[in-house]
């Protein structure tokens, strides 16, 4: 009995998900792309200032941290509940070639996708892919995760866990304008 969290999708979904996500290596390496847009989901209703930032993110006291931790776990579980959810690796010399992953329980997802969740795959933050969607989603060290897309589909279904959950979307500059929280 294999004790692996995580494994390999046959070679034949690896390289139709290669190619629906020929993006992502650039976004991975947090490199520009102006086909990549952006929304995020976040614990705070609005970005935060410099002077918010400090005072928000430095010394959090434990309740505070939990009630953060709650909110955006809520928000990760809806989003296992309602599509598939890959982990993705960067393999190669170069670190240039996607590989795809399922997890082999639910519970190993729910473990990953969540707040410092991918210290369970030594990972510093955890990422993944929603192939039904066309979007990856990655989680940031701020309290805020963000799902990168090329096209549209994610932002109704953010939205709507976002309101399930009590999370907030936030969007960029580059992101569409008709993409409100």
């Amino acid at each position: 009995m294999s004790h692996r969290r995580l494994l390999n999708v046959p070679r034949h979904r690896q390289q139709e998900l290669a190619a629906r996500f020929t993006w992502l290596p650039r976004v991975h390496e947090n490199e520009k792309d102006p086909q990549v847009q952006v929304i995020s989901v976040s614990v705070f209703d609005h970005w935060l200032s410099r002077e918010e930032a400090c005072q928000l993110l430095e010394a959090v006291p434990p309740d505070e941290r939990k009630r953060r931790d709650a909110l955006m776990e809520g928000f990760c579980k809806r989003v296992i509940a309602e599509t598939e959810v890959l982990s993705y690796v960067m393999r190669g010399r170069k670190k240039d070639r996607l590989v795809f992953r399922t997890f082999n329980s639910r519970d190993a997802l729910t473990h990953y996708c969540r707040p410092n969740g991918a210290k369970s795959l030594r990972h510093r933050e955890w990422h993944v892919v929603l192939p039904e969607l066309a979007c990856a989603f990655l989680e940031s060290w701020d309290d805020t995760c963000h799902f990168f897309f090329v096209s549209p589909g994610i932002e109704e279904k953010a939205m709507h866990w976002a309101a399930q959950s009590g999370v907030h979307i936030l969007t960029h500059a580059s992101t569409r304008a008709d993409v409100t929280a």
